[in-house]
């Protein structure tokens, strides 16, 4: 039996106690398995996001615990890719700059990651801009690159926290197509944070639906649908089913 790339156990987050406690998230468990892609999908303030940090390492488990590639997480886990909203490209740098820095970050020889660098910026079509800075670039392809600088270290677990959120719709579904075909050739596991119900349709194997605050795991969905998942894909009728299903539950929640 394959071991799981995250084991979610129990965990939950509070912060501050007594009368004053917010329970931001759980109890909930999830077992996530090598290559799978997850997305959680949920209203806002469910805690999506804090069980994103908690996976990272990035906040503490107030009770049960999380373990990523076998050991549990106890401390920023920096061998990871990790990609918020808001990308993290230094304007100081090129393109081929900031996906190199994750490189010079983790003290690495860049010498041996530039046929990876490459690669990524060719695969994201954005060959004739690997020498702009990022303020040169349009939203879109600043999210490019900032997916090229998750990606260039190779890693095996992807935690992407609404990284298309900001994105005008026909961006938002270019990029998306690129996501899709960087995760089927590398098949990294991929924790994905979206409010968008068809967004995590299209991109997952399976679709955690996470109740309002204090969030809790209460659905997984497996998504049965062919790669790669195209416009055609997603005006199938089995593309409408799992839409329709996911609506009523967040109906039932009061939340659409």
């Amino acid at each position: 039996m394959t071991a799981a790339a995250i084991e979610i156990r129990s965990a939950t987050k509070t912060y501050a106690s007594g009368i004053e406690a917010i329970h931001a998230f759980g109890p909930s468990s999830l077992s996530v398995g090598p290559g799978e892609f997850i997305s959680l999908v949920g209203p806002s303030g469910c805690g999506k996001s804090t069980l994103m940090l908690m996976i990272a390492g990035l906040l503490d488990c107030t009770s049960g615990e999380i373990d990523v590639g076998g050991h549990v997480v106890t401390a920023p886990e920096t061998s990871i890719g990790i990609m918020f909203q808001d990308n993290t490209l230094v304007p100081w740098r090129t393109v081929r700059g900031n996906i190199e820095l994750q490189i010079e970050l983790r003290g690495l020889p860049v010498a041996q990651y530039r046929s990876t660098v490459d690669r990524l910026i060719s695969s994201v079509k954005l060959d004739d801009f690997a020498d702009r800075y990022p303020y040169e670039l349009s939203g879109g392809m600043q999210q490019r690159a900032a997916f090229c600088q998750t990606l260039v270290h190779r890693p095996q677990v992807l935690l992407l926290d609404e990284p298309l959120g900001k994105l005008d719709a026909m961006t938002r579904e270019a990029i998306r197509r690129d996501l899709q075909a960087l995760w089927l050739a590398d098949r990294p596991t991929v924790i994905f944070v979206t409010h968008s119900i068809e967004e995590a349709i299209q991109l997952s194997t399976r679709v955690c639906v996470i109740s309002p605050r204090p969030g809790k795991i209460e659905r997984v969905i497996d998504i049965d649908l062919p790669w790669p998942r195209d416009l055609a894909i997603k005006r199938s009728e089995k593309f409408s089913a799992y839409a329709s299903k996911i609506e009523e539950i967040f109906h039932g929640y009061g939340v659409l």
